[in-house]
C-alpha cells in the first residue's frame, strides 16, 4: 500500500514536470558554485575545492532568499552572477510552488467530484443510488466501526453527495462518480480489495424493471470477474431474476419492499443475523407469534409468564404489547400549548369528537423486565415453532 502510493506520487511529480523544475534548480545552483569560484577569491580558502564548496553554498543561500550574508560577491562578474542566480531561482521556486498547489487543489477537485481512484482496502462498497439510499447508508454507518471504508458509487450531483457526506463527519463515506456496471468504474472503487459489495436496484431515467435487474446482474458479474473473493448482496425488482443472480455470485439476494433498510445495513454488517430474521420473517421453523396473556397472569409479573411459556410451549418471550383506551386527542397534541393546538381542540370540541374514530392506544415494551406487571389487555410476543395454545 505505502509502496502504490509513494509509485503513484512520484509519477504524479514526473507528469507535472517537478522533477524537470528540481533538474533546473540544481544545475542552477552548480552553475551558480562555478561562477563563484570563477569570480571571487573569498579569504581563507586556499584550494579550489573549498572555493568551489564556498560557491555552492553561496549558491543555495541565494537561490533560496536567505541570504546570510556570511559569504557575498565582491566583484562586478561575481555580483552580476548573483543577480542571475536570485532571478533564475525566484522564478523557478515559484513555478515549483504553483505546480505543486495545482496538484494538491486538482486532486481536491477530482476526490470532491467522485474521480478519484480509492485507495483503501477491505472496504464495503455500496453501488447504486435511489430513494432509499440513504436511510440504509445511515442504518449502516452506525453499526459499522469507524476503522471500516464505505465507498459509494452512484451518479448523484457533487452537492448532493458533498451535503450528504458531510452528514457523517465521523464516518465520512468516500465517493466515486459513475455507472456501477462499468469496469472501469469498479476499478477506480478498487473493488478488487473490497470486502463486500451491495448492489442497490437504482432506476435510471426510462428504465424498465427488467433493464434494472440486468444491470445488477452485470455488475454482479464484474465485480466476480475483479475480486473472486467479494461478497456480492444485490436487490432485485423482480423476484424470478434471483436464480440468474445466484449463479452470478451474489451470496444474499433481496427483493424491492420484501424488507425495509434496516435490516438490509444489518445484512452487510452482520450477515448472520440477517438470515436469523429472514428465518423469522418468512417462518422457517420457529417465527414470531403474537398472542393473548391468559387471564391467570393478570397482575402477575412478567417473569412468571416467560417461565410458563419457556417451559411448557417452548417459547420466548421477546416482546409485550397492549391496545388499551382508545386514543384521545390530547395524546396527540403537544405537552406544550400553541396556537394550531388550541384550533384544533376547539374543532374537535364543535364536532363532540372526543376520541380518534375508535383507533386504540398502543403500548409496547421490547425485552421488558422481569418486575413489569402484566394487565388484562396485554399481548405477548413470542418466537416459538408454532402459536402457543394458552
Amino acid at each position: 500500500m505505502l509502496r502504490e502510493t509513494l509509485v503513484n506520487i512520484i509519477r504524479t511529480l514526473h507528469r507535472e514536470r517537478v522533477f524537470a523544475l528540481a533538474t533546473f534548480v540544481l544545475l542552477l545552483v552548480i552553475l551558480g558554485g562555478l561562477g563563484f569560484f570563477l569570480t571571487e577569491s573569498p579569504e581563507g580558502m586556499s584550494t579550489p575545492l573549498q572555493r568551489f564548496g564556498e560557491g555552492i553554498w553561496w549558491a543555495v543561500v541565494t537561490i533560496t532568499t536567505v541570504g546570510y550574508g556570511d559569504v557575498v560577491p565582491k566583484t562586478f562578474w561575481g555580483k552580476v552572477v548573483g543577480v542571475a542566480l536570485m532571478i533564475g531561482g525566484l522564478l523557478s521556486f515559484s513555478l515549483i510552488t504553483a505546480t505543486v498547489a495545482s496538484i494538491f487543489i486538482e486532486r481536491k477537485f477530482r476526490r470532491e467530484r467522485g474521480l478519484e481512484t480509492i485507495k483503501e482496502t477491505g472496504h464495503i462498497v455500496i453501488l447504486g443510488w435511489h430513494h432509499d439510499g440513504e436511510t440504509l447508508l445511515n442504518q449502516l454507518l452506525h453499526r459499522l466501526p469507524s476503522s471500516v471504508p464505505v465507498v459509494l458509487v452512484n451518479q448523484l450531483a457533487t452537492e448532493k453527495m458533498e451535503a450528504l457526506r458531510a452528514k457523517y463527519p465521523d464516518h465520512e463515506p468516500l465517493f466515486v462518480w459513475g455507472e456501477h456496471s462499468r469496469e472501469e468504474v469498479l476499478i477506480r472503487a478498487n473493488v478488487r480489495h473490497a470486502y463486500k459489495s451491495i448492489i442497490l436496484a437504482s432506476r435510471q431515467e426510462g428504465d424498465t424493471a427488467a433493464d434494472v435487474d440486468q444491470r445488477t446482474l452485470i455488475t454482479a458479474l464484474t465485480l466476480k470477474s475483479l475480486n473472486p473473493k467479494i461478497k456480492i448482496l444485490a436487490e432485485l425488482l423482480r423476484s424470478e431474476n434471483k436464480p440468474y443472480l445466484e449463479r452470478a455470485g451474489a451470496e444474499q439476494i433481496f427483493i424491492r419492499g420484501q424488507y425495509d433498510s434496516s435490516i438490509m445495513a444489518g445484512a452487510i454488517a452482520s450477515p448472520g443475523l440477517y438470515r436469523i430474521m429472514d428465518a423469522l420473517l418468512n417462518a422457517e421453523g420457529y417465527t414470531i407469534w403474537a398472542v393473548d396473556v391468559p387471564s391467570t397472569f393478570h397482575g402477575r409479573p412478567v417473569k412468571e409468564l416467560s417461565t410458563y411459556l419457556k417451559d411448557q410451549h417452548e417459547a420466548l418471550l421477546i416482546a409485550t404489547y397492549s391496545e388499551g383506551r382508545a386514543l384521545s386527542l390530547e395524546d396527540l397534541l403537544g405537552d406544550e400549548p400553541s396556537s394550531i393546538d388550541e384550533f384544533i381542540r376547539s374543532k374537535f370540541v364543535e364536532t363532540g369528537m372526543t376520541h380518534l374514530f375508535g383507533r386504540a392506544k398502543m403500548e409496547f415494551h421490547i425485552n421488558p423486565s422481569d418486575s413489569d406487571i402484566l394487565g388484562p389487555h396485554d399481548k405477548a410476543v413470542v418466537i416459538a415453532s408454532h402459536p402457543p395454545d394458552l
